[in-house]
């Protein structure tokens, strides 16, 4: 079972103060050292309370949060994390890993909430020291997603958040990530799920994506994982990318051109974009490697895939490699 690539993760801090009172600059700010996950009334974003566990270890701490959620009760503030009809028949933790089983109700639940369920249940074990990943069990077997795709090993670094507002608000998304083959010299299709906050742009959420690398031990990543990205947005169906000198100076072993049309077939299938423009450190002209002028405007080619992931895309190899 593949893990679940771990992606950046900014945690929250909470204002503590008597009972009723609201936060404010003259109330010391401290943060919860653990905290029980809740829903917002509109369905849309997670919400937290201070949890101060009776037991300090491992398997007490997830034996008592894992009750603690099912027993939790709908408020005035928020919502219990489990709907009703939804239950855990067994909870086990063992080498790192909490393994949760559900009932039939779980698979009931609509999209939008199974998603912000799924974050609060990891995030819950996941603060516990000793538990890196939560595995998810329906009646006993691997859980899969909408597409039926398994869900597989999740930790806490699996729902991307961003500052600003419904920090705590998911979604997902099936993108199509291209990456190197063995040999270095085409790209591969990779096709995974990703959650992110609802503040982070796709475009943003499939450049990091690339610079983690792929998921599959048979293929190579095509950019450095020290890039950095100084921006990207998109304006009338083009994506401006502009990435740090890492992406100039610790170039990958694969072909010259498998990196920029990485990027390039990857935003093109999640974005929908028509082309892109790469920059590095605002500057487009500039060579990348030996002949590829970051002063184009690169449009998809799928014709750098192996002859057997062509598939359908190939219909598509004609399209031009960039035009001023």
């Amino acid at each position: 079972m593949k893990s679940v690539r771990k992606l950046a993760v900014l945690f929250l801090a909470f204002c503590i103060g008597t009972a009723g009172a609201g936060c404010s600059r003259e109330e010391t700010e401290e943060k919860t050292e653990y905290s029980l996950y809740y829903l917002s009334l509109a369905e849309s974003s997670l919400e937290t309370e201070g949890y101060e566990p009776t037991e300090r270890t491992t398997e007490a701490m997830v034996e008592e949060v894992c009750r603690l959620t099912q027993e939790e009760e709908d408020s005035e503030i928020h919502l219990r994390l489990l709907p009703q009809g939804v239950e855990i028949l067994g909870c086990t933790y063992k080498g790192q890993t909490v393994t949760l089983n559900f009932n039939e109700g779980y698979k009931k639940m609509k999209n939008t909430r199974e998603i912000l369920v799924r974050a609060g249940l990891v995030k819950s074990f996941t603060q516990i020291p000793g538990v890196t990943y939560v595995s998810f069990l329906d009646q006993g077997e691997s859980m899969t997603d909408s597409d039926g795709n398994q869900i597989g090993l999740m930790d806490k670094d699996t729902f991307v958040e961003n500052e600003g507002k419904n920090i705590n608000s998911y979604t997902s998304s099936s993108i199509n990530l291209y990456f190197a083959n063995k040999k270095g010299d085409h790209l591969v299709k990779e096709t995974i799920s990703k959650y992110y906050s609802s503040n982070v742009p796709l475009e943003r959420v499939v450049l990091e994506s690339l610079i983690k690398g792929p998921e599959d031990a048979g293929l190579q990543a095509t950019i450095s994982p020290n890039t950095k990205i100084l921006g990207v947005s998109i304006v009338d169906g083009i994506c401006y990318v502009n990435l740090d000198k890492t992406f100039m100076t610790e170039a990958m072993s694969v072909q010259e051109e498998l990196p920029v049309y990485s990027i390039v077939n990857s935003l093109t299938d999640a974005c929908g974009v028509h082309g892109v423009q790469i920059s590095v450190e605002g500057e487009t002209k500039v060579t990348f490697r030996e002949s590829m002028n970051l002063d184009m405007m690169y449009k998809a080619d799928y014709s750098l895939l192996n002859d057997d992931e062509e598939g359908s895309d190939a219909q598509t190899a004609a399209s031009e490699k960039g035009e001023k």
